[in-house]
């Protein structure tokens, strides 16, 4: 082995210690899509996600308030007039539809990518970034730190190494220490002074704005370690990230870059919006100490009550006083793992992409509004089966795969939700398939032999004379809440593109839809 090889193998050791992990949040997702959503103005009017139409406008009379592409019948999502939620229902196609390009562009560039949620993914860029240094290395582009700078890094690990001491493999060759420039120098040679920061909250007062993000920390424009080289180089990569999605698709992001998934995902929303922030592994604890633990992930709910009473504690500060034999006592082994890492800002787990979907499911609740009639129910059964042909379409064009068996759930007020499962319709590439209706005629004849079940039942039970129309459906109504779900997903041979000759069919007949839909009312 060449002594350059032995340098690159060092370098390669050294990057080994941690990840780099970086969390892309969309910035108001929905409402960068098509406005469904509270977004950052109309937050700071004091509105929030669960106001009605009326508090919003109590609150700020200047709002203008829009809504969204719904379904009406089996036609495909529009913008109809004067949509209410007892006759239409909101679709969110246009929504999934944006988190996959999105997805598409990021997972283009980082293939080692998990998504979270509909507008949110975290990227192991740790590959990517060893690739970059070990080239910027080899080409003497680094900048190394004097022996006060490097020892003082050596004193100064926060205590969170992921991987432990690493021990190298060629002890005759010294690996000197970067010195990490979050500042850029002037042509003089002399540190810039740091940019002021574009945020619009207050979350930055101990952040420190440079090129490459808000840095968390107090007089930080110069830090050293592999550790914290390998962070800017995956901020700089985050901003390419960013950047690329704004270029091609026009989504503004924020981001979050630190050692693991935890502070990742953290500092993605301590600087909202379109801003991106970076938790080195040195002021992780710090950072973490006035965090109350009911805003920690895993940490909000019976757990996190639990801890507050037991250690008579408010913050992640109050709790990284004890040992973890101290917490296992009050908490038990696995419990207490769990605090004293999140607590200090620990997380192990990997970054991996989740599996294909094993169901996909159209809702409707009436909960405000519930359905006492069959008949009532027809327009819901219509609206969802569109909405549910749409997604399996959808995982058919993505993914080549086709549900098996459809279940169709009931909520009725006072009981026990309740499900039915029959047979997914057979994919065909040509005929009267290539619609919604075989789902509205499927869930149509379950939804008659659940209602004809229960009168039976009803007649056998009960010889007292007829009964009222609303009540003969009484085990099924009032109805609260009703759904449909494709599931049982199969892998089968390519075929015809069903969504692209469907649309172009109920385009063509658009004129037609609000006849086509009046004429399957009560045909149950």
């Amino acid at each position: 082995m060449t002594i350059a090889d032995s340098y690159h193998s060092l370098v390669a050791e050294e990057l080994a210690r941690e990840r780099a992990i970086i969390h892309i949040d969309l910035d108001c997702f929905y409402c960068q899509v098509g406005l469904i959503a509270v977004n950052y103005p109309a937050r700071n009017k004091g509105i929030r996600r669960m106001d009605t139409a009326r508090e919003a406008l109590d609150k700020c009379p200047e709002l203008q308030l829009v809504h969204v592409a719904t379904f009406s019948g089996t036609s495909p999502p529009d913008y109809h007039p004067s949509p209410s939620v007892t006759t239409h229902k909101v679709s969110l196609d246009g929504y999934r539809r944006a988190s996959r390009e999105i997805m598409g562009v990021i997972r283009r560039l980082c293939p080692t990518m998990s998504k979270a949620s509909i507008d949110e993914a975290y990227l192991d860029v740790s590959s990517i970034v060893k690739e970059q240094i070990i080239s910027d290395f080899g080409r003497g582009a680094l900048e190394w730190a004097s022996d006060e700078e490097a020892a003082r890094a050596d004193d100064d690990d926060g205590g969170l190494s992921l991987f432990g001491q690493t021990q190298h493999s060629e002890p005759d060759v010294t690996l000197p220490t970067p010195a990490v420039r979050w500042v850029s120098l002037s042509r003089k040679g002399k540190e810039r002074e740091p940019a002021a920061s574009s945020s619009n909250n207050n979350n930055n007062n101990n952040c420190l704005a440079t090129e490459y993000g808000l840095l968390v920390g107090d007089g930080l424009q110069t830090t050293v370690g592999w550790q914290d080289l390998q962070l800017r180089y995956a901020a700089a990569f985050s901003n390419h990230i960013r950047e690329t999605v704004y270029q091609e698709l026009g989504y503004r992001t924020s981001a979050g870059i630190a050692h693991n998934k935890f502070l990742a995902k953290t500092g993605s929303g301590l600087n909202k919006p379109n801003m991106q922030t970076v938790i080195l592994q040195s002021q992780a604890i710090g950072f973490m100490r006035t965090f109350p633990i009911s805003s920690i992930p895993m940490l909000g709910g019976k757990l996190g009550n639990l801890v507050e009473i037991a250690f008579n504690a408010e913050t992640a500060g109050d709790i990284t006083d004890y040992t973890l034999d101290q917490l296992s006592i009050k908490l038990g082994k696995d419990q207490a793992v769990l605090v004293y890492n999140r607590c200090r800002g620990i997380d192990h787990s990997p970054v991996v992409e989740k599996n294909e979907p094993q169901s996909l499911s159209a809702t409707k609740n009436f909960i405000r509004h519930p359905i006492y009639q069959l008949e009532k129910l027809d327009r819901w059964i219509l609206m969802n089966s569109m909405d549910l042909w749409m997604r399996v379409i959808e995982e058919w064009e993505m993914r080549k795969r086709w549900p098996r068996s459809l279940s169709v759930s009931y909520s009725t007020s006072g009981k026990t939700p309740r499900s039915k499962t029959l047979a997914f319709p057979v994919r065909l590439t040509q005929g009267m398939q290539d619609s919604p209706d075989v789902i509205v005629n499927a869930v149509r004849v379950c939804v008659a032999s659940i209602v004809n079940g229960d009168k039976d039942k009803d007649s056998k039970e009960s010889s007292d004379g007829p009964r009222q129309q609303q009540q003969q459906y009484s085990s099924m109504f009032p109805l609260i809440g009703f759904s449909l779900t494709a599931k049982s997903f199969q892998r089968e041979a390519a075929g015809a593109s069903l969504m692209q000759k469907w649309l172009s069919k109920s385009r063509a007949g658009k004129a037609d839809s609000d006849g086509n839909e009046s004429s399957h009312e009560g045909n149950a």
